[in-house]
């Protein structure tokens, strides 16, 4: 059944404010980010927002939910990679929104719907790694303990600075990729 025009248009239209709102988030930030300057990127009058969302952080979570599935498509490309490279892949992708992941965990004290986001997030997550780590003949215990491990790390990589050089070391140690320079240091 076709959609009608009524649908077709707030698709379009929420795909505007959207995509002005990436934008504005990923170059000023979503706290220097007003929904006056969101509307005037999306050419829209500012009241016309809120027919769409009913917050600014619901709009975080429209970026949010729209940068997501654009990585899982990505990911995709990535799974015949071995399972090191692929967490690295995944960083380098959360390392280019690093301001966002920030912005996220920053909001999960004021925003119900950040916070729900951000804890369907981490149980999608979990249960890819989870999918990923058994599928290599770990236990579902020990995969779902990895997981939250592999979150934890992630997470701590994203919000420290490091080297790549660390990175792929803490990687490949997470991992179990032998030989790697953490493993035989005992790190």
């Amino acid at each position: 059944m076709a959609k009608n025009k009524r649908a077709v248009d707030r698709q379009l239209k929420t795909d505007e404010i959207e995509n002005a709102a990436t934008r504005l988030f990923v170059e000023r930030g979503f706290d220097a980010t007003s929904m006056a300057m969101i509307a005037a990127e999306a050419d829209v009058a500012p009241n016309t927002l809120y027919w769409y969302y009913p917050s600014k952080d619901d709009i975080l979570v429209g970026v949010l939910n729209r940068l997501v599935a654009a990585g899982l498509s990505e990911w995709n490309t990535q799974r015949d990679q071995p399972f090191a490279q692929q967490l690295l892949w995944v960083i380098e992708q959360f390392t280019r929104s690093r301001d966002l992941v920030s912005t996220v965990h920053a909001r999960t004290a004021h925003s119900d719907s950040v916070r729900e986001w951000h804890d369907q997030f981490h149980a999608m997550l979990d249960t890819v790694l989870v999918r990923q780590l058994s599928s290599r003949g770990m236990s579902a215990s020990q995969a779902k303990l990895m997981a939250t491990i592999g979150t934890f790390v992630v997470e701590g990589l994203l919000s420290h600075p490091h080297s790549a050089s660390q990175r792929e070391a803490v990687v490949n140690w997470l991992a179990g990729k032998p030989g790697s320079p953490a493993r035989d240091e005992g790190v």
